[in-house]
């Protein structure tokens, strides 16, 4: 019993403080959790200590993913058209980051819109094209018109138009921009006559169209 006692009076103490610290951690825990958020970076001469680590750099992101563009592009005939535009814009005199991005981005929608041009002109029915030369000569002009290409089509080229009908054969044009459908008339788009102005220029209006 006597050892027993002696026991009890050594974890009296400890237990005391076990106490103690469990109520001064629950009275004070918002300014030991300030504490503790400050010590995450704690400077010192020479350096500096970080428990998490730190986000990447902006700067950093930015310049991978310029390379990360740059390579997926990468060949050696793309480096020398690289070089003759970087030449050309050297001749010209175009030396500052502003004029040269406003030069760039100019050249850049037009390839675009070639780009597009000659898918469409690869595509396009020659029935089709009638109609938009058309419309390019008349503000507005009844369906009918449409309809009577079309049919005409039909008849030279049957193999060919067989499977598509005349809801899909104008909305070639209406989807690409070219056109707008109204209740009764169509009428042709500024990219319409761009695209025409396209065909002229590259000497694509050709007679061997079909449909």
């Amino acid at each position: 019993m006597e050892i027993f006692l002696k026991i009890l009076e050594m974890l009296k103490w400890p237990l005391a403080i076990v106490v103690i610290v469990v109520f001064f951690i629950i009275f004070f825990r918002r300014p030991i959790a300030a504490f503790i958020e400050r010590l995450k970076g704690i400077k010192y001469r020479g350096g500096e200590l970080q428990s998490d680590p730190q986000p990447q750099e902006l700067a950093e992101i930015k310049v991978r993913s310029v390379e990360k563009v740059l390579q997926a592009l990468d060949s050696p005939v793309l480096l020398d058209t690289e070089k003759a535009i970087r030449d050309f814009l050297a001749k010209e005199g175009i030396a500052t980051a502003e004029d040269k991005e406003k030069v760039l981005i100019r050249h850049l929608a037009a390839a675009q819109l070639n780009l597009a041009f000659s898918h469409i002109d690869f595509q396009i029915y020659q029935g089709q094209l009638k109609i938009l030369e058309f419309l390019n000569s008349n503000p507005s002009a009844p369906k009918m018109i449409a309809m009577d290409v079309y049919n005409r089509a039909v008849t030279a080229y049957p193999e060919v138009l067989k499977n598509y009908p005349f809801e899909k054969y104008l909305g070639f044009l209406a989807t690409r921009n070219l056109i707008l459908e109204h209740e009764e008339t169509l009428s042709i788009t500024p990219l319409g006559r761009e695209f025409l102005a396209f065909l002229v220029r590259t000497a694509r209006n050709a007679v061997y169209r079909v449909g």
